[in-house]
């Protein structure tokens, strides 16, 4: 075979090796989930982190790792220096080989993932077909793949530039580094972009958390130092959820709806994330209770938001 045809096999994640099959394993993902972590429940995906080198990858990614595993929930970072260490040893920084890099890395990452980890990955990844290829190889196994675009100015990244890579670069000494002599594709449409300027490690990283818990991937964790897990939108998400609710339909509501609202905001009403919907209304009706996972809450005032046929058709 020759090269170009291996490596374009390799690009479109066709099968080269003949005379395999794979083996479907005894235990399920629901099984695995169940013993992983302080809080069961299968959470297996993969958060890949892309940017300029020095955006903040990895820091986030290792802040977000040890945000994880300091509450229950197992997660393991994939670094790109990392990794070239040891499995991607061989390769270098060519088109190819950088498509190579991401394959593999992306096979790692879907591994992890099936294992019920949330797996971090942070690589620069510059092409958006590289990355593409590392969304499908997760979605052919029917896991969930999130792409955070970490989206720091590359004035800034020289700035930072921890490792010295971009002097180098700009001396002619590194060739085919991205931001200086090689295009980065930046990504249209992904699950979230982190602006790391004017935001600190934390800011950024529960960014990242909001994120898995709005797709369902973690629940809601309440921290050590609050007993009441407040619903506040966070001063650093202030101005796009303002942006936000600008563009949603407006609805006019009483007094009581309003003192309803403030009662939810402030976390009272654990765990409504809001008013009621069917499932919640009728568990409070007819048991007084609120079901949280295994965990039962007392609940026995209805909270619901009345609305009027032509509202609700809205």
């Amino acid at each position: 075979m020759e090269t170009h045809d291996f490596y374009k096999k390799q690009k479109t994640c066709l099968q080269v090796a003949t005379n395999v099959t794979e083996q479907h394993r005894h235990v399920s993902r629901a099984k695995r989930g169940q013993i992983l972590g302080h809080l069961r429940g299968f959470r297996g995906c993969t958060v890949w982190f892309t940017g300029l080198s020095g955006a903040g990858k990895t820091t986030l990614s290792f802040e977000l790792e040890a945000y994880l595993i300091q509450h229950g929930i197992p997660a393991y970072s994939l670094d790109g220096d990392n990794m070239r260490t040891g499995l991607c040893k061989d390769l270098g920084f060519s088109k190819q080989d950088r498509e190579e890099n991401i394959r593999r890395v992306a096979e790692v990452a879907k591994l992890f993932a099936d294992a019920g980890q949330i797996c971090l990955c942070s690589f620069v990844s510059p092409f958006a077909e590289d990355r593409e290829v590392a969304r499908r190889i997760h979605k052919d196994s029917d896991l969930p793949f999130f792409e955070v675009f970490v989206d720091t100015p590359l004035e800034v990244c020289e700035q930072r530039d921890t490792k010295g890579l971009y002097q180098k670069a700009r001396k002619g000494i590194i060739k085919g580094f991205t931001g200086i002599d090689q295009l980065y594709e930046t990504p249209e449409n992904p699950e979230l972009v982190v602006k790391t300027v004017n935001a600190t490690v934390e800011e950024s990283t529960m960014q990242v958390v909001d994120m898995l818990r709005e797709n369902g991937i973690i629940p809601l964790l309440q921290e050590e130092n609050s007993s009441v897990p407040e619903l506040f939108v966070p001063s650093y998400r202030l101005v796009s959820a303002e942006e936000e609710a600008a563009s949603l339909p407006k609805l006019n509501i009483e007094t009581l709806d309003l003192q309803w609202l403030q009662i939810l905001s402030e976390g009272w009403a654990y765990p409504l994330k809001g008013f009621m919907r069917e499932d919640q209304f009728l568990q409070t009706i007819h048991f007084d209770c609120q079901l949280n996972g295994r965990e039962t809450i007392n609940q026995s005032i209805p909270i619901v938001l009345p609305l009027s046929t032509f509202d609700k058709n809205r």
